[in-house]
């Protein structure tokens, strides 16, 4: 039995043992040019006297769309809703990306349209937001710092949590769309962002299932945001294919920027500043 290539056989770049389409070139692998080798003799004479003509090879067809969202892939059960059902796609593809991220942002394809990403990290997030606000609610409760009464107190929990998810979804959608277009800069940057822009977002938005941990009150919060960094940068790794160096950096590119944009807005007003006491001196 023949093992898998290691490497694509069309650009030489390395794969990911189940890949049946480089991630670098796009070529199917297993299905690239072969090397040229000698050249090939010229048939016998065909019947009638006259001498055959040799075809020239033929190209593999380039990849369809189809083929390049499934080839070497699996894809999520919370994108096959039909056969699954609501519940039991969400509840596959969160508890696999939540506590199998590697296996699944490995398998997950690249493309396959961004609408079930979204939808996924807007339950998810919707959840982690009304259970934070439940915990506070309870919280203040309890401590009888609410001297309105524990119904008024439940009913301005409700309200707040109605008014976020009236006004503030399209606001968290935008953010969202703007993290992955900065994230994605930063992985195109250090050379790890072949796969494209919609392999990013549905990176991202498939790694937001640990904010469902907020339902568990006191440490809930704090397990959602650190399970959901480690969950984040997983899935970026595994879905443009690229190693931990470069993640890291890529990670950390925002975070470089911003510190030089704080320094350079306090020289900034600090010229200012002094600009206006010398005036004020004269």
């Amino acid at each position: 039995m023949r093992s898998e290539p290691l490497v694509c056989s069309n650009c030489g770049a390395p794969l990911i043992p189940g890949d049946k389409l480089c991630p670098f070139c796009g070529e199917l692998v297993g299905q690239a040019m072969p090397p040229p080798g000698p050249p090939l003799e010229p048939p016998p004479a065909m019947a009638g006297g006259g001498p055959g003509v040799a075809e020239p090879p033929v190209a593999p067809p380039l990849p369809s769309e189809e083929q390049i969202a499934a080839a070497g892939t699996a894809a999520p059960a919370w994108e096959d809703r039909k056969s699954y059902g609501f519940m039991a796609s969400l509840w596959i593809t969160w508890r696999e990306s939540v506590f199998r991220p590697v296996e699944f942002f490995r398998t997950l394809p690249p493309r396959g349209g961004i609408g079930p990403a979204l939808g996924f990290a807007v339950l998810f997030s919707t959840l982690g937001l009304i259970m934070n606000i439940y915990w506070a609610t309870v919280q203040s409760a309890l401590s009888g710092s609410a001297e309105e009464g524990l119904g008024i107190l439940l009913l301005g929990g409700l309200f707040v949590a109605l008014l976020w998810l009236a006004f503030a979804v399209p606001l968290y959608v935008g953010l969202l769309f703007a993290m992955a277009g900065v994230l994605h800069v930063c992985f195109i940057a250090v050379g790890a962002g072949r796969r494209g822009f919609e392999a990013t977002f549905r990176a991202i938005g498939y790694s937001a299932g640990p904010a469902a941990f907020a339902v568990f009150p006191f440490f809930g919060p704090l397990i959602s945001l650190v399970w959901g960094t480690v969950v984040l940068f997983i899935g970026l790794r595994e879905v443009q294919r690229t190693t931990n160096g470069k993640a890291t950096l890529a990670f950390l590119l925002p975070l470089f920027a911003l510190t030089l944009l704080v320094i350079l807005l306090i020289i900034i007003l600090a010229v200012i500043f002094a600009g206006a006491g010398l005036g004020t001196l004269e």
